[in-house]
């Protein structure tokens, strides 16, 4: 590739990153050797689009090579980040090391200990010294905020309430700020159980359920109810292949009623075994339980990420549990990543056809995330049943697609080594896809650098297939994580 057509592609990518559209730039990127690049500001652009999408041991392959010309505070601060992002303490230790070196009095010494920390889980108390020691040099209302909470989980409640009244005073108005007087007023009485109970649900929720009506004139009370409950019931699917998530929060007089039915067993003639006074919970006390378990509950959903945060609502959103469909994938941060921008486009354009490629090598994995995605679409109401076929794209070259017709019609079409498909083949499958009018999902499968050169050869199936999801070279946390999701569906205890 010639210097000029390197010149344009990184001057696309500057454009594309511009716009904040680091997909974009990544495919454009992927056009490109490293090697005859050699300008720093374009290696640190490169950098910059691997991290953006995820791919840090390539993004921290770069940035090695900068740092070994400039040695600058800027490039190693982007190294630890990308080594705690890639799940590296260890790394991030060397390499904060040496930060501290260049960088002393930088307060951000400690906010990288502190999350190099919360990485290797150190004990609450190793945390809280660490934030401790950066509140000495530079108070941060989300550093304060995040030592309020360690002081939570470490049961320092005098602590708790005195870094909430620092963060309220010094900072007086805020996200932080109103997380902080809720924290302080748990803690120190100002207000009502029950005040706190109904303010924590409404946070924890968030928005009211778009479909859920509320009551009007022509609705009644005990009308709206039963609509309530008749939607909620609605939203739960009975089934082989899902798990739904169907607890919900207790009210009190719910939580009255479990210990009444404790108190009645006996007369059931169930024994009766733990029926101590000591037992038995005033309707305070249970008020108190699940004000701090809501309250704890709050505090790890702040520290999810936004894709951990998207699946919990649309979970609720669609009635599914689409964690525990696609558990065995989850654990992978760049699947993950892709898998929730694959459904949220499978989601909001509910009225096409589908059609998807799976990516990677030999046992990646891909026909059982296909198999996942079908279990997924029968629940949305995409697939009308959860049958798949799958044949091999050679076998497929000899087969009379519209002569199957009848046997494909509501099922998961997956097609393995796709590259291999001939000219023929994809246009009668084109035509198949067609016929059925969205009753049928068609997944392609097969490695990434033979599907490009499948689409570089037929254009309009690169124009077709927008929906793709490729999978990694796994590491060895990966492994382990597929084996503790393993584990886990198989009703086994996790890998500690």
């Amino acid at each position: 590739m010639g210097s000029y057509e390197n010149i344009v592609k990184i001057e696309e990518m500057r454009r594309k990153t511009d716009d904040g559209d680091y997909l974009s730039a990544q495919k454009i990127l992927d056009t490109m050797s490293h090697k005859k690049v050699k300008n720093l500001a374009d290696l640190g652009l490169m950098a910059d689009i691997y991290t953006n999408n995820e791919r840090y041991d390539e993004a921290m392959e770069l940035l090695l090579r900068i740092y070994q010309k400039t040695k600058t505070r800027k490039i190693i601060f982007q190294m630890i980040e990308i080594s705690i992002k890639n799940n590296k303490p260890e790394d991030a230790e060397q390499y904060l090391t040496e930060y501290v070196k260049i960088a002393p009095k930088d307060f951000y010494k400690y906010i990288f200990r502190f999350r190099i920390g919360k990485l290797k889980q150190e004990p609450f108390e190793t945390l809280i010294e660490t934030l401790e020691s950066l509140k000495e040099e530079e108070y941060l209302e989300k550093w304060g905020y995040e030592l309020a909470k360690l002081y939570y989980k470490a049961g320092r409640e005098e602590d708790c309430i005195r870094e909430c009244s620092d963060i309220i005073l010094w900072f007086g108005e805020g996200t932080y700020v109103e997380k902080a007087k809720l924290l302080k007023a748990y803690y120190s009485g100002e207000t009502g159980k029950d005040e706190m109970l109904e303010e924590l649900k409404r946070r924890a929720a968030g928005e009211k359920r778009k479909d859920i009506p509320e009551p009007t004139e022509e609705v009644s009370e005990e009308e709206h109810k039963e609509i309530v409950t008749d939607l909620e019931q609605d939203s739960i699917f009975d089934n082989e292949y899902s798990v739904i998530d169907t607890e919900s929060e207790y009210s009190i007089d719910n939580l009255k009623q479990d210990v009444e039915n404790i108190l009645t067993e006996d007369a059931e003639g169930v024994s009766a075994v733990a029926c101590e006074p000591s037992v038995i919970m005033s309707e305070q006390e249970l008020a108190e339980r699940e004000v701090e378990e809501t309250i704890y509950k709050l505090l790890v959903e702040e520290e999810m990420g936004e894709e951990d945060k998207w699946l919990k609502d649309q979970s609720n959103e669609l009635g599914l549990d689409l964690e525990n469909i696609f558990c065995d994938f989850l654990h992978v941060k760049q699947v993950k990543k892709q898998l929730v921008e694959s459904l949220e486009i499978i989601i909001k354009e509910p009225s096409q056809s589908i059609q998807m490629m799976i990516t990677g090598s030999k046992k990646s994995g891909k026909t059982a995330l296909a198999k996942d995605l079908t279990i997924f679409f029968n629940k949305i109401g995409r697939l009308k049943t959860t049958r798949i076929a799958k044949i091999n794209a050679d076998k497929l070259n000899h087969v009379d697609l519209m002569a199957k017709k009848a046997t494909l019609k509501d099922c998961c079409f997956i097609i393995e080594d796709a590259s291999e498909l001939k000219k023929s083949t994809i246009d009668k499958l084109l035509d198949l896809i067609q016929y059925f009018h969205g009753d049928i999902i068609v997944i392609l499968e097969d490695e990434k650098k033979n599907m490009n050169k499948l689409f570089r050869e037929c254009p309009k199936l690169m124009d077709l297939i927008k929906n793709r999801i490729h999978l990694p070279e796994y590491t060895t946390e990966d492994l382990l994580g597929f084996s503790e999701a393993y584990a886990a569906r198989k009703d086994f205890d996790a890998i500690p």
